[in-house]
């Protein structure tokens, strides 16, 4: 493969500005570009790797004073050898280091490339890869930490474990087709106690996207209740910020308005909605149907009550939580009914705020499966489309060794696909087609 080059810091004026190159030509080329009292440091980056050496970077038209550092590819992120450049961080700067190392024989690097050779060269597993990309855009410090578990291959070693005892079945089940005289009999009986424990093993893991999904993007959050309850107010003091208009008059809330907050760690995805009523009117009408909707998908549902006033909740449908919250708790006349999943706040004051944001924040249940969680709707396609084989497969034990092994096979391969033993090249280019270049 071609020497690469890439800018791997963000574009723009900064402290500090790093370029990367990968392949087998970089010490020719940072000893064509980097220079130490006057000499190439090719030499003396083989003789000092993993170091800061200080020099004089030189440009087609400009210097830069800085550092360069050499990673031998059984210690560098792509398992080839990498050099990298700590320049001053201008975007001239940057631009020109690429123009000339590009005039010293690299090519630009696409979209995620020094990952996808690490991902070639064995140094990680495709969901480990994955993991990278999540680090980088994740938004919440829950995100941050299962983009890290997966980074680190915790959902590779259980995807692994599972592969391997398939493989074990699979290999028994292919010798008994050489021997079935002496082996069916003891084989597909033993079917029944293998098979329903990697199922299960199987569906632990699918079942874990759901808080994988809300580590990687948010707890949906949706306000609903009557007009005049307080529920913009109530998204301005969970977001602490004037996100919706807030008026006396009922039905100002006409379309959905949406927030965001990180509460304990965990980003929570906030949706104001028009007040629940029958109205003439077409525009809020609009507006009521869009709540009702935005209500049904929700992962919880706040649902506002003047508790000055003798108000009874609406019947909702969601398949979420409920949480009955009674507003304006500063008020005269307030008075509120005890029992689970109620909370009393003031949207104006901020009483009871912190603990609605934080039983919200507590519908993430850190530590599910041991604490690594799927968070890619890739990774939990493939293993539904695991556990059905599997499941064909354990209705077919009394068929043929033949029609389970179909099964089996077709197993194992949706789960090579989460760490690449048997992703296609479709799918591993389309993976990193969506990183971004430097990385």
């Amino acid at each position: 493969m071609k020497t690469i080059v890439a800018i791997s810091t963000p574009i723009g004026a900064g402290g500090i500005g790093i370029v990367r190159i990968s392949g087998k030509d970089v010490r020719k080329i940072a000893d064509a570009v980097f220079f130490k009292k006057g000499q190439g440091v090719g030499q003396i980056l083989l003789e000092n790797p993993l170091k800061m050496i200080f020099g004089t970077f030189n440009g087609i038209d400009f210097n830069d004073k800085g550092y360069t550092v050499f990673f031998p590819e059984n210690k560098s992120f792509t398992g080839e050898d990498t050099v990298e450049f700590y320049l001053h961080g201008g975007v001239r700067i940057m631009k020109g280091a690429v123009e000339v190392i590009l005039s010293h024989g690299a090519v630009p690097a696409e979209a995620g490339e020094f990952t996808k050779r690490a991902y070639l060269n064995g140094r990680m597993s495709l969901s480990d890869a994955e993991g990278v990309a999540d680090m980088i855009h994740a938004e919440s410090t829950a995100g941050i930490r299962a983009a890290y578990r997966m980074m680190q291959g915790g959902v590779a070693d259980k995807v692994n474990g599972i592969m391997d005892d398939l493989l074990t079945v699979l290999a028994t089940l292919e010798a008994s087709l050489d021997y079935p005289d002496e082996m069916e009999d003891e084989v597909m009986p033993a079917l029944d106690n293998v098979l329903p424990s990697i199922l299960e093993r199987v569906e632990i893991l699918a079942k874990s996207f759901y808080m994988g999904r809300i580590a990687k993007y948010g707890v949906d959050v949706v306000i609903a209740g009557e007009p005049n309850v307080g529920k913009s107010s109530l998204l301005n003091a969970l977001v602490g910020e004037n996100r919706a208009i807030v008026t006396d008059i009922a039905g100002t809330t006409r379309d959905t308005v949406t927030a965001r907050a990180e509460v304990g760690g965990v980003l929570i995805n906030l949706t104001d909605t028009a007040g629940l009523r029958e109205s003439d009117d077409v525009v809020e009408a609009i507006g009521v149907e869009k709540a009702r909707k935005a209500i049904e998908g929700a992962d919880v549902v706040l649902y506002v009550l003047d508790g000055t006033k003798d108000l009874k909740p609406d019947q909702i449908t969601t398949t979420g939580k409920v949480y009955y919250v009674y507003n304006k708790c500063d008020k005269q006349g307030f008075s509120a009914p005890e029992g689970e999943n109620i909370f009393i706040v003031s949207a104006v004051s901020g009483q009871g705020i912190g603990d609605l944001a934080s039983a919200i924040a507590s519908v993430y249940e850190e530590g599910t499966i041991d604490g690594d969680l799927i968070t890619s709707q890739r990774h939990v396609s493939a293993l539904k489309s695991a556990i059905l084989a599997i499941q064909s497969a354990v209705s077919n034990k009394t068929d043929t060794i033949d029609c389970v092994l179909i099964d089996l096979r077709e197993a194992y391969n949706h789960l090579g696909e989460i760490t690449g033993a048997t992703a296609t090249e479709d799918i591993v280019d389309n993976i990193f087609s969506k990183f971004c270049v430097g990385k």
